[in-house]
C-alpha cells in the first residue's frame, strides 16, 4: 500500500481535534441523491441474547454534497441505544494541546535533521504547491507533516470536520442524551502517532505528490465510501501492505484484534448499539468484519 494512503487513518484525530466542540444538533449538509440500490459502509450483526449491532465506517471529513447520511444510518442510530466511537470524542478535543505538542521536535531536533538527503529534496520540491515552505515545518515531525498537508487539501475541495461521519453522529448523540463509549483509550491514540518507526515516517514523506494527485487520491476513497464500495476501499486503503507492515499492524490490524472482544461483548449483550470507526477497518480479510465472521457472527452490508 502506499504509505501516503494511511493518511486518512492518521488525519481521523487530527480531525476530531479541529472539529471543535459538538453543537446542540448535528450538521444539515445538502442531500445527494443515492441509487435506492446502493449498500452503505453499514454492517449488522445480530446477537444471540437480542442485541442488534451495528458496525459504521467513517469517512473523517466529508463536504456538504456527499455529507448526508443515509436513511439507513439514521435508522441505525435511532435504534441503537448507545453509539461507540474508535475514543471518546470530547476527551481527545479536551487534550487537543497535547497532540500538538506530540508532534513538535525536542531537544533541538528538526525535520531536515532527520530525513535522508533525498527525502528533503523530495519534499522541498513539492511543499510549495502546498503552499507551504521547508522551513515553515522544519520543527515538525514527518508524521504531522504529512497530516497537515493531507489538510491543506482537503480544505482546498471544501472538505469539513464537522461534515465528517463521526462528528455528525457524536452531534447527534449529545443532543439525544445517548450514551457514547470509545473502542480504545485517548491515551492510546494520541501516542499512536509516536508509535511509528522514523523510517515509516520518512516513508509518508517519501510518497508525497503534488496536491492535485492528493486531491484525487482523496475523492476515490471518498467515492469508494459513498458508494458502499467494499473491495474498493479494501483496494485503495489495504492492498500492498507488505511495503509497510509494521505502520499497517500499528494503525489498522493490531487495533482491529483488539477491539474485537469489545464487540463481541456488545453482540452478546441485550442493548443495540452503533458502532462508527474508520472505514478502512472495517473492510479487507483483516478487518473487523471478517475477523467477526471467522468467529461465527452473521454479518450483512446494508
Amino acid at each position: 500500500m502506499p504509505i501516503r494512503l494511511f493518511r486518512p487513518a492518521l488525519l481521523a484525530t487530527v480531525a476530531l481535534l479541529a472539529a471543535g466542540p459538538a453543537q446542540a444538533a448535528a450538521p444539515s449538509p445538502r442531500p445527494q441523491p443515492r441509487s435506492t440500490s446502493a449498500k452503505h459502509m453499514l454492517f449488522r450483526v445480530r446477537g444471540p441474547n437480542g442485541a442488534t449491532v451495528f458496525l459504521l465506517g467513517s469517512v473523517h471529513l466529508l463536504s456538504a454534497e456527499s455529507a448526508t447520511l443515509p436513511p439507513e444510518v439514521e435508522s441505525a442510530f435511532t435504534q441503537a441505544k448507545s453509539v461507540g466511537f474508535e475514543t471518546s470524542i470530547d476527551s481527545l478535543q479536551m487534550r487537543a494541546q497535547e497532540l500538538l505538542l506530540r508532534a513538535r521536535y525536542a531537544n533541538g531536533a528538526t525535520l531536515r535533521g532527520s530525513l535522508s538527503p533525498a527525502t528533503i529534496a523530495h519534499t522541498d520540491s513539492l511543499v510549495s504547491g502546498y503552499g507551504m515552505s521547508l522551513d515553515q515545518l522544519n520543527g515538525f515531525k514527518p508524521w504531522f507533516v504529512s497530516v497537515l498537508l493531507t489538510q491543506l487539501v482537503l480544505q482546498k475541495m471544501n472538505f469539513k470536520a464537522e461534515l465528517g461521519v463521526d462528528m455528525q453522529l457524536h452531534a447527534k448523540a449529545k443532543a439525544a442524551s445517548k450514551p457514547e463509549f470509545g473502542l480504545e483509550s485517548t491515551d492510546f491514540q494520541l501516542g499512536l502517532f509516536d508509535s511509528m518507526s522514523p523510517q515509516d515516517q520518512e516513508g509518508m514523506l517519501k510518497e508525497l505528490v503534488a496536491p492535485d494527485s492528493a486531491a484525487k487520491e482523496l475523492k476515490a476513497i471518498r467515492d469508494a465510501w459513498s458508494s458502499g464500495n467494499a473491495a474498493a476501499l479494501d483496494s485503495l486503503l489495504n492492498n500492498g501492505m507488505k511495503s509497510s507492515p509494521g505502520m499497517f499492524a500499528t494503525m489498522i490490524t493490531n487495533r482491529n484484534r483488539s477491539w474485537v472482544p469489545k464487540l463481541e461483548s456488545l453482540i452478546r449483550g441485550k442493548d443495540d448499539a452503533l458502532v462508527v470507526v474508520g472505514a478502512g477497518h472495517l473492510v479487507g480479510r483483516e478487518g473487523v468484519v471478517e475477523l467477526l465472521r471467522a468467529k461465527g457472527y452473521t454479518i450483512e452490508q446494508l
